[in-house]
Parts: structure tokens; C-alpha cells; sequence
């Protein structure tokens, strides 16, 4: 586990590496490691995978798996090319199993690295990815707290996304085939989402009915526009919650809703739990941006 990618000299204390591929020389060349690596294209990149005579072509909707010591080559597609190796080193992976041990297993997951694989890359998978970037190379943070929490998160997506794999469950990527309105709406709404953008809002905005506009948004989705808001905000206040920074009371006012009583109900109607419950005893570590030292706080009542 560890082994060395691209030019990182740090594999022999078992730490996860990163190399960033942004020319095609550097790119064709076939890889053999001793960890398993995560493959993700980045941005508009499209590049295909070889392992053992199949080839799967992959683009930023999806990510890809390849176990320790299986060959593999890479071929770029698009006229651009900028692709994130992760090789998991075992430090990662050891804490992964310390923290998560009661849902996870060693077995599980070498039943996923029995072959290479190719997932959707989850909105989270995305968004984990270009902080690991950001925070090694543009922040050159490699010890920080704020990386190693990206790497244990890496290994954990990886190791549930290869266990839905495994019974034919499957998440949803950040692109999907889905109508063209449906996607600029929800791209909007992404954009927006704490602000207040009714109905009638998104229907200037793209120059169409609200009838036509319900209808289709249900038809992709299964939801309305104004209910998928609700559902993305309340999506994000458990990202916040789970970081232990902010109590239910900040996260409620922070996502929108007008009290915690109302904020409550709605997080325990969609996840099963208050979300209290998410918020662990003791000190919270507060991470920073850019990888400065982490700070320490005594945890204030909700």
C-alpha cells in the first residue's frame, strides 16, 4: 500500500499520494502500484481506462477504482487533459476501519479490489476531490488535518460505493441524463440555495411555463422544484452538522429555516434522527480553510 506516484517521495510511511496528470506524455505510460488508485478526470477531461484487455471510457461523472498491483494504462480522449491519481495509503485506510469498523469490513473490501471498477462520482466524491487538490497542491498542506480528513473520506466513498457495487445498488453522479431544462434549473437552484428564488423565479429565468416547468421537473425527478430545495438544504445541513463546527441551532439559521423546533422536524421527517444526534461528545476540531493548525473549541449547547 502507498506506492509512489508521479514524483511523490512519501509512500514509505504508508500516506496516501497524489499526482495531477496534465499532458498526454505523462499520461500514456502504463501504471502499475501497490495501493489501490482512484482515477478522476477533472473537469470537461474525458480519458480512457485499460485494464487487462477492457477498456472504459470515463468522464466527470464518473470515477474509477483500480486495485493494487493490476496494470493499467490511460488514454486521453479530450484535446485537454487533467486527471487526479489517489493512490490510498494504509494510514488512511487504518483509520477508515478504526472509525467505521462496526459498518465495515477487510473482507468487503477486498471483494471490491477484486477488479477495477467504475462509479458514479456522487456530488460528496466530487466535491472531495477537488479539495484533496486544492489542499495538496494548491495549499501544499500534505500533513494537515484537513488532508487526512479528505483521505479517510476518499477511502470511505470508495469502500461503500464498491459495497453498493456489489449488490447492484448504485448513487446517483453529478451528471445525469436528464432533460436539458431539468438540468439548468437544478444548476440554478444549486447555485442559489439559500437564497429565496420562487417558482415564478426559475420560470423567467429559462423562459418557460410553470405547468411545463412542474411537469417536467417532476417527470426527471419525481419531485417539484421547491421541494427539491428544501431537500438539497437540508443535504447540506448534514454536511455541516457532521463536521462538528456549528450546533443545530447554527446550522438551522444558516440553511434557512426560521427556528430550530421547524428546522428539526424537517431534518428528522427526511433522515430518521434530530440531528443532534449527529453532533458527537467532548471538543470539536474546527478545520480551516487552507490548512493552517486546527483549532480547538469546548462544544456550546444546541
Amino acid at each position: 500500500m502507498g506506492a509512489k506516484l508521479g514524483k511523490e517521495p512519501r509512500s514509505d510511511r504508508g500516506d496516501t499520494t497524489l499526482h495531477v496528470v496534465r499532458d498526454r506524455k505523462g499520461l500514456a505510460r502504463e501504471r502499475l502500484e501497490a495501493s489501490p488508485v482512484l482515477v478522476f478526470p477533472i473537469e470537461a477531461c474525458v480519458v480512457e481506462l485499460s485494464t487487462g484487455g477492457t477498456v472504459t471510457r470515463i468522464d466527470r461523472a464518473k470515477l474509477a477504482l483500480v486495485p493494487p498491483r493490476v496494470a493499467f494504462g490511460l488514454g486521453g480522449v479530450s484535446p485537454v487533459i487533467q486527471v487526479v491519481l489517489v493512490a490510498i495509503g494504509t494510514r488512511a485506510e487504518a483509520t477508515f476501519f478504526s472509525e467505521y469498523g462496526a459498518d465495515a469490513t477487510p473482507d468487503v473490501l477486498r471483494s471490491v479490489l477484486a477488479e477495477a471498477r467504475v462509479f458514479p462520482r456522487t456530488r460528496w466524491v466530487d466535491e472531495l476531490c477537488h479539495r484533496y487538490v486544492f489542499e495538496r497542491t494548491v495549499c501544499e498542506k500534505h500533513e494537515s488535518l484537513a488532508a487526512r480528513f479528505l483521505e479517510v473520506e476518499l477511502v470511505k466513498e470508495a469502500y461503500f460505493l464498491g459495497k453498493e457495487a456489489l449488490t447492484s445498488h448504485t448513487r446517483a453522479s453529478v451528471a445525469t441524463n436528464e432533460a436539458p431544462l431539468v438540468s439548468k434549473v437544478r444548476a440554478h437552484i444549486d447555485a442559489h440555495l439559500f437564497e429565496e428564488v420562487s417558482l415564478a423565479d426559475l420560470c423567467r429565468a429559462f423562459g418557460t411555463s410553470e405547468s411545463t416547468l412542474l411537469r417536467t421537473f417532476r417527470r426527471e425527478t419525481g419531485t417539484t422544484p421547491v421541494e427539491y430545495t428544501r431537500a438539497r438544504r437540508l443535504d447540506e445541513a448534514r454536511l455541516l452538522l457532521e463536521t462538528g463546527t456549528y450546533s443545530a441551532s447554527e446550522v438551522a439559521i444558516q440553511v434557512g429555516y426560521a427556528s430550530l423546533p421547524a428546522f428539526t422536524s424537517a431534518f428528522s421527517r427526511k433522515f430518521g434522527h434530530a440531528p443532534s444526534s449527529l453532533r458527537k461528545k467532548g471538543s470539536r476540531v474546527v478545520l480551516p480553510p487552507h490548512g493552517e493548525a486546527p483549532v480547538r473549541r469546548a462544544r456550546a449547547r444546541d
